[in-house]
């Protein structure tokens, strides 16, 4: 008898503590269906102690509720203004000498120049470029000879006439390339500009001498190979084909007629130097 009395006191004690709990989930449910009516926002339509209750929503299931889940959610705040960062791919630059050899029966010019420029992509370079080619010419004759200290022949001679050319090539242009990772890496390259030529010449003989400026529009292309050394210098060799024609118009005194004279600048050329990034 004192067992059930005690079994009974118990289960009323539980009944009694469970009504406030019973008493708010009718409030949050606002129908008699026996389930929860949410909105799309969860927190509108729930009473706030009912977030709190964290601990005791097993005991929904007690009184026939349907327990209440929330998924989380997160997200990260994006500022109102913000940039793509682009890899930087840094700046190629060379230096180079060689020779150039136009067409006809003139003779071989010494080159020497440098070019350089951004790198566009890991394979494209776009740059400006300058050459400086020299071709010069003496024309002598022998006046005698003799005989110096311990038997040396010593040669006299008469210099006659000289003669100089100086051609200043300013290109721009868009080199493709390997990769970098091979061992020799092959590249192509197209370029225009503009070509300065200045000539002079002397005549000993007569006392006459001719300088004059040409100017015009040209282009070359060429292609080579470089091999990779320590860090990111290479050393480099190339052929080129340069074409161009610079020309100036001078007025005849004695007609009052303009004449264009033009000064052919087409050949090939071989150049070599060192390459290296930054």
């Amino acid at each position: 008898m004192k067992r059930t009395m005690l079994i009974a006191a118990t289960l009323i004690a539980a009944l009694w503590s469970a009504r406030p709990v019973a008493a708010e989930v009718q409030d949050a449910r606002g129908v008699g269906d026996g389930s929860l009516a949410l909105a799309a926002s969860p927190e509108a339509r729930v009473p706030a102690p009912l977030l709190d209750l964290a601990p005791r929503v097993d005991l929904l299931s007690q009184f026939g509720a349907t327990p209440v889940q929330f998924g989380a959610v997160a997200y990260r705040p994006r500022g109102r203004y913000y940039r793509r960062e682009e890899p930087w791919l840094g700046t190629q630059t060379q230096i180079h000498a060689g020779f150039f050899d136009p067409d006809g029966d003139t003779g071989t010019g010494f080159v020497l120049g440098m070019r350089g420029g951004p790198m566009v992509d890991p394979n494209i370079q776009l740059g400006l470029g300058v050459d400086w080619e020299h071709r010069s010419e003496e024309q002598s004759e022998v006046v005698g000879t003799s005989s110096g200290p311990g038997g040396t022949v010593i040669t006299t001679r008469r210099q006659l006439s000289s003669s100089s050319e100086n051609t200043f090539p300013l290109m721009g242009f868009m080199q493709v390339s390997g990769n970098e990772g091979m061992s020799v890496v092959t590249y192509g390259c197209i370029g225009g500009g503009f070509e300065i030529v200045t000539l002079s010449a002397t005549d000993f003989s007569s006392g006459s001498s001719f300088d004059a400026t040409y100017g015009g529009w040209g282009w070359q292309a060429w292609g080579g190979a470089k091999v990779p050394l320590s860090g990111r210098a290479s050393v480099v060799g190339e052929v080129y084909l340069n074409q161009s024609e610079p020309h100036r118009d001078v007025d005849d005194p004695v007609t009052g007629q303009t004449f264009r004279e033009t000064v052919k600048l087409n050949g090939f050329g071989m150049r070599f130097g060192l390459s290296w990034g930054m």
